[in-house]
């Protein structure tokens, strides 16, 4: 078969897989509409138009490229000279050349457009405050579990928790001081649910989680982590808040739909209520019970679910050692720790289910406390808030950016591997080299040292985390500037260092 056919039928394929993610992605935001932003449904929107864009242009050039191969074939047909042959040949070659380039940026493009539909489609079915899953994901996961049970006998159990005393708790310390403890209430769910699990929000302050298992290891996860709600503080304004929690749980049992199901759970729940708060009931499709840890188990969960004990005790606290001025000089341009580490939570669930990449970046400002001691806070305060503008500028819509320590940030890119993060960071390093500082700075040094991991099967948080601080702390002794560490060794490139 000729090559230009070959070509011919590639591009055909490759417009028919764009079509293919076209309609996957209308699906995505059609099933979003009722929990997207207008925002997101906007770039949804404007993905997909590129998507149609590309398809078009494509089929355009396609169309081009079988007349060009038809008018060369033709003009063969007539008994050219040898120097006509060799000009046709010749012309032939240029067009294929010219279609593959074009082939290979059609691909990009699908590529890039491909991973924006996805990163939407997933974003339509997660709540924003909070980063689990919202309520349209759970009424499908439970619609799934029921239709499991009926095809082949597999079982689940529904929780539902609500956060005691909430709209007081609201009134006493504000709404963002409520948005934290939604937050951590969340985070505590997550940490005690499996892969398979979901967790999602429910509506308000009431969130649920759709167990795998059967009713007695579902129980005692959901009692720990209903306990663990109770244990763990909420770092507010310089404040350590708590709250308790109130839950109730049941099993699917045969035959039973989802409204059947949730309103045995709502019982349950509405006798914790009833029953003082702060405990789990356990429906069992006649009566509620009451349900409780053994003291050494319900020990065992006690404060474990602190921010400290996600991502480090001197991370946790080390960003607020510095004074006020200098530490608020950042934060309107990047995210709260604890909102990063619900988005990282977030979308390492993503990378298990879906096996999309997901690359981590640590930028330490090399000399900062130095400075500060040289300069003032003053002065400390405008790098911090210069650097955070060069990262921001440097990144994706969809990547995010936090302030772990003082003189650290995190990025996370989703949808990135190694590769693409190395080349973040050398875009970052270069802007940083090539900053002018104000004069009132000057002496001040922007130097960047930067670690880049991506994640590896088995990584949670706090390994994915560590690997990323152990890609650091090699660039910091080898003084490489950048430092990328591949699960099976170093991706060696400028500024970075080889791996024996």
């Amino acid at each position: 078969m000729p090559a230009s056919v070959l070509m011919l039928l590639t591009l055909l394929v490759l417009v028919l897989a764009l079509f293919a993610l076209l309609a996957l992605g209308v699906v995505a935001l059609a099933r979003g509409a009722t929990t997207q932003s207008e925002q997101q449904k906007r770039v949804a929107k404007e993905a997909l138009e590129k998507l149609q864009q590309l398809a078009g242009s494509v089929a355009m050039e396609m169309g081009e490229h079988s007349l060009e191969v038809e008018q060369i074939a033709s003009a063969l047909q007539t008994e050219p000279e040898n120097g006509e042959v060799l000009s046709a040949v010749a012309r032939l070659m240029q067009v294929n050349q010219r279609m593959q380039e074009q082939l290979v940026s059609a691909k990009e493009k699908l590529h890039t457009q491909a991973r924006q539909i996805e990163s939407h489609a997933f974003e339509a079915r997660t709540d924003a405050l909070t980063q689990v899953a919202n309520r349209r994901a759970l009424d499908d996961a439970i619609a799934r579990r029921i239709e499991e049970q009926q095809r082949c006998g597999a079982t689940c159990c529904v929780l539902l928790l609500d956060v005691d005393h909430f709209k007081k708790f609201n009134d006493s310390y504000g709404h963002q001081a409520g948005d934290e403890v939604l937050r951590q209430v969340a985070r505590a769910l997550r940490q005690h649910a499996n892969d398979d699990d979901l967790v999602a929000r429910y509506g308000g302050e009431e969130f649920a989680i759709v167990f795998t298992a059967i009713m007695p290891s579902s129980r005692a996860a959901a009692e720990r982590a209903r306990a663990a709600i109770g244990a763990a503080k909420v770092r507010f304004e310089g404040r350590d808040l708590r709250v308790t929690a109130s839950a109730g749980i049941a099993e699917l049992q045969p035959g039973e739909d989802q409204a059947t199901l949730l309103k045995r759970v709502d019982a349950a729940l509405y006798a914790s209520k009833k029953g003082g708060r702060n405990c789990l009931h356990w429906n069992d499709g006649y009566k509620n019970h009451l349900w409780k840890l053994d003291q050494k188990t319900a020990a065992k969960t006690s404060g474990q679910d602190d921010l400290s004990a996600l991502i480090g005790m001197d991370w946790a606290t080390d960003a607020d050692k510095l004074p006020e001025a200098v530490s608020s000089a950042a934060a309107v341009l990047v995210s709260s720790k604890s909102v990063f580490v619900d988005d990282m939570i977030r979308r390492l669930a993503q990378v298990k289910r879906d096996r999309t990449p997901l690359c981590l970046i640590l930028v330490q400002l090399d000399g900062f406390a130095q400075g500060i001691q040289k300069h003032g806070d003053e002065a400390a305060s405008l790098v911090l808030r210069i650097a955070a503008q060069i990262l921001n500028a440097n990144l994706r819509d969809m990547d995010h950016v936090s302030r772990l320590g003082s003189d650290t940030f995190a990025l996370l890119l989703p949808a990135a591997g190694l590769e693409d993060g190395t080349r973040c960071a050398e875009r970052i390093r270069l802007a940083a080299e090539q900053c002018h500082l104000p004069d009132s700075v000057q002496g001040f040094l922007l130097r960047l040292t930067i670690g880049v991991v991506e994640t590896d099967t088995g990584d949670d948080m706090q390994l994915f985390l560590q690997r990323g601080r152990n890609a650091l702390q090699v660039a910091i002794d080898r003084g490489q500037g950048i430092y990328a560490q591949d699960v099976s060794g170093t991706l060696a490139k400028t500024h970075l260092a080889a791996h024996g």
